[in-house]
């Protein structure tokens, strides 16, 4: 493929979620105005200069994740990808992501999304835990390992990751050629999918038509098929802890 609710305990913000991502599209139409959207912001951080986050919304459920750990060097950086949702008085934004803890955000307005704590409580601090709307939206490219349902047909690689549920063609470089091979050796049927697990990134590229660019799987790194098991159900949304 060629390329205020500081003192509110959490299980009242995120009680009775929304339905499906089509109903929280509709709600974050409201509470966030048009998505796509990007937002940033330099967060506090204990041991470095601070947290540099960039977040994407986007309309079918699925958010992108950097963040940059400022003054650390190269390579202190951690992107990740999940599924958000709102609660029902759509004053939280709660990201479910590859971490155990989900991050959760005050939506104070359609421009600014406050950091809470892990219980669902404003941070009490005089330091910047705000993010801050783009005025256009900013895609990110996040860099991380996926695992996700294979079809390879006609030339073209199909990659649809389990925790989003994106689906994105699988550009023909870095390994590729590992990946192809291994699906074709432990494939069941032509075209069929396998779960398989990379390290890679999720880049603009080209559309095969050409007169645009589309998000593509560059797969770094080839990690393993499995012919045996599937994604299967998409996550649950986040619940609050336990005792809330």
């Amino acid at each position: 493929m060629r390329p205020l609710m500081p003192t509110v305990c959490l299980a009242f913000l995120l009680a009775a979620w929304a339905e499906p991502a089509a109903g929280q599209a509709r709600g974050a139409e409201s509470a966030l105005r048009q998505l796509p959207a990007s937002f940033a912001g330099d967060l506090p951080c204990a041991d470095c200069e601070g947290i540099r986050y960039r977040l994407n919304l986007f309309p079918d459920g699925a958010f992108y994740l950097g963040m940059t750990y400022l003054g650390k060097g190269d390579g202190a950086a951690f992107d990740d990808i999940g599924t958000w949702t709102l609660s029902s008085n759509q004053q939280v934004l709660v990201l479910k992501g590859g971490r155990e803890a989900s991050t959760l955000f005050r939506i104070v307005d359609a421009k600014t999304l406050r950091k809470l704590d892990l219980e669902g409580r404003d941070i009490e601090s005089v330091l910047n835990y705000a993010l801050t709307r783009a005025a256009a939206f900013e895609r990110i490219e996040p860099r991380l390992t996926m695992r996700g349902m294979f079809r390879y047909m006609a030339d073209a690689g199909l990659f649809t990751e389990c925790v989003t549920g994106q689906r994105w063609p699988v550009a023909q470089e870095a390994d590729n050629a590992a990946l192809e091979r291994e699906y074709l050796k432990v494939r069941r049927d032509p075209g069929g999918p396998v779960l398989v697990s990379v390290e890679g990134r999720v880049a603009m590229r080209p559309t095969m038509e050409g007169g645009g660019l589309q998000p593509t799987l560059v797969p770094e790194r080839f990690v393993g098929a499995f012919p045996d098991e599937t994604c299967g159900p998409r996550p649950a949304p986040a619940r609050p802890p336990s005792g809330f």
